[in-house]
């Protein structure tokens, strides 16, 4: 079983390695890359509630000022985002399905009057937002998602539209999904022409693939483990 993960280049060798001790045969291709932009920092931020939506901005977080979490209600979204925030001796609370709509309906009731922080990328889910509804809410944008089309790119796209079942693509996040489909569109490809299994890491993933006509399955739990655990499934079909 051939799998090619989707994500960016910060992250790939310790995901391939992680896929690889499971015994799979594994790739890795960036198709974003991140600019941060840790200054946003180095200020006096007054809160009570700090939202962590992803595994970057914690780690710009704990890199620049992990002072900011002392004495906080922290809410993370995914495992590896609050171990990363749990290293620094931290308490946080994880959503039962790590996306920001889930972490929206069960911690609303608990922000009420509150004055919340929110640590996100530029292309953060608006639903956070709705937060403003009944308290003090506030986003701190720290890195922006880029779309990555170079040569190694392009190369991708090109062999998974012209060999039928060549992997099993597995797509970490929307903005890597909508950089898939920009490129291949760009370079003379339907979408809906793919002829791969895919997987969306979580609902809005699966939204963008099956919005331009890319069936996608999903794990059970949108992370990592999840995506192994339905490989798993799929080597034994």
């Amino acid at each position: 079983m051939k799998v090619a993960i989707l994500r960016p280049r910060e992250y790939l060798e310790e995901t391939i390695l992680r896929f690889r001790k499971e015994g799979f045969d594994v790739i890795g291709v960036p198709f974003v890359k991140l600019e941060i932009d840790a200054d946003k920092l180095n200020i006096e931020l007054d809160f009570d509630a700090l939202i962590v939506t992803s595994q970057t901005s914690a780690r710009i977080l704990v890199n620049t000022n992990p002072n900011l979490l002392k004495g906080k209600k922290v809410i993370a979204i995914g495992k590896k985002t609050a171990e990363v925030l749990q290293r620094c001796g931290i308490r946080v609370e994880i959503p039962t399905k790590f996306d920001s709509e889930t972490l929206y309906k069960e911690f609303k009731d608990e922000l009420v009057g509150l004055r919340v922080l929110a640590l996100r990328s530029d292309r953060g889910s608006r639903i956070l937002l709705n937060l403003k509804d009944f308290c003090d809410f506030r986003e701190i944008k720290l890195y922006s998602i880029k779309f990555e089309h170079g040569d190694e790119q392009k190369k991708f796209v090109r062999e998974v539209f012209k060999n039928d079942n060549s992997y099993i693509i597995v797509f970490s996040s929307s903005m890597i999904a909508r950089s898939f489909i920009e490129l291949s569109e760009k370079l003379g490809f339907d979408a809906c022409n793919l002829n791969q299994v895919c997987i969306a890491i979580g609902p809005p993933t699966k939204t963008v693939l099956e919005k331009s006509g890319i069936n996608a399955l999903m794990p059970a739990e949108y992370s990592f483990d999840g995506v192994i655990e339905l490989l798993k499934t799929l080597s034994r079909v």
